[in-house]
């Protein structure tokens, strides 16, 4: 299933390039004057940490109503239909709220990192020299793997969003249930995002960035899904047969809709 997660995905973000270019450019602006704005406050005697705190919640704020504005399109891609800028922008005044409580969130986990993980460590390492305590590297631990699951959670609330529409609240809620239900899947699923921020980091953001990454999230979500309304419709199964879930029969009109490409038909699809 995994294998033809990445294939489709592959398609679909490839089909739709030009529109997630047109996504990704004015989120990257974005960036870029959000990290001008932070390194601004940051330079304020008056302000210290909490100028550091409150411009990195704003601009994670800022990033969250546009990047869940994407969502809707990202799923009818993700649905074999075609994206729309201004479904794009009909949507940024719907996820003012979400936006606002996702980038809350993330804010909160890039705090932890930056703020309580340095401060655990020189618990655990002082800077002057002096005998640490076992009780901060527990502490920087704890943190750690609290910020780890948390964001392998939180990326699902996007497509959850797009794909269930619930509010903000149940996305959270159901975010955590699919994690703990499918932890290695969700890795996985983080793993080839990394790999599209590290393209968006070469190309500067127009290739891979915030667009791409929905709709990876989106079609992996999708798929997924197939599981859940299998075990709908066979509830008296075992704990053991749970786990042998049918993919091949789940996902096989997907793959007929999705079909295969050769590489001259995938550079130029014009020229079937």
């Amino acid at each position: 299933m995994f294998a033809f997660f990445l294939k489709k995905n592959l398609y679909d973000v490839w089909d739709n390039m030009l529109h997630t270019i047109l996504i990704n450019i004015p989120m990257m602006l974005l960036f870029i004057l959000g990290y001008f704005f932070c390194a601004r406050m940051s330079g304020l005697e008056s302000m210290g940490n909490m100028g550091i705190m409150i411009s990195i919640t704003i601009c994670c704020m800022i990033w969250g109503i546009l990047y869940l504005a994407e969502g809707e399109n990202a799923a009818k891609i993700a649905r074999y239909e075609s994206p729309k800028y201004k479904l794009f922008l009909s949507q940024i005044v719907h996820c003012i709220k979400d936006g606002i409580l996702l980038g809350f969130c993330v804010a909160v986990l890039i705090l932890a990192v930056l703020i309580s993980i340095p401060y655990y460590f020189k618990i655990w390492h002082p800077v002057d020299g002096s005998e640490g305590s076992l009780m901060g590297l527990l502490m920087m631990s704890c943190v750690f793997w609290v910020v780890v699951v948390a964001t392998l959670a939180i990326q699902w609330i996007l497509p959850i969003r797009s794909l269930m529409h619930n509010n903000f609240r149940k996305c959270l809620k159901k975010s955590f249930i699919i994690f703990f239900d499918n932890p290695i899947f969700s890795l996985g699923v983080a793993l080839v995002n990394l790999g599209n921020i590290f393209i968006a980091f070469l190309s500067l953001g127009i290739l891979n960035g915030p667009a791409t990454m929905s709709i990876t999230l989106t079609n992996a979500l999708r798929l997924r899904l197939y599981k859940y309304d299998w075990l709908e419709v066979n509830p008296g199964l075992t704990k053991a047969q749970r786990k042998e879930v049918p993919w091949e029969d789940l996902i096989a009109k997907d793959k007929v809709l999705v079909g295969n490409r050769t590489l001259r038909t995938f550079l130029f699809p014009w020229k079937h």
